[in-house]
């Protein structure tokens, strides 16, 4: 996938490549996405998937309000 920014230099591209793609519980994922943009590239590597594990409810409760620093 080619994405197109528009900045105040003009259009910058943005490509995104997938890869080695596994199946889990019958959908195909990309185990590896390589991010490459102008001056830089990013890869990231799944070494585990896994679909529809329980998460306790906590996970998702409001977070404690920040404390000010001193």
């Amino acid at each position: 996938m080619v994405r197109w920014n528009q900045t105040a230099v003009g259009p910058v591209p943005t490509q995104t490549d997938y890869e080695d793609y596994r199946d889990i519980s019958g959908i195909k994922m990309p185990f590896r996405t390589i991010i490459t943009w102008t001056d830089g590239k990013s890869t990231i590597e799944l070494k585990d998937v896994r679909p529809n594990v329980p998460i306790e409810a906590a996970r998702f409760a409001t977070p404690a309000p920040a404390q000010p620093r001193r």
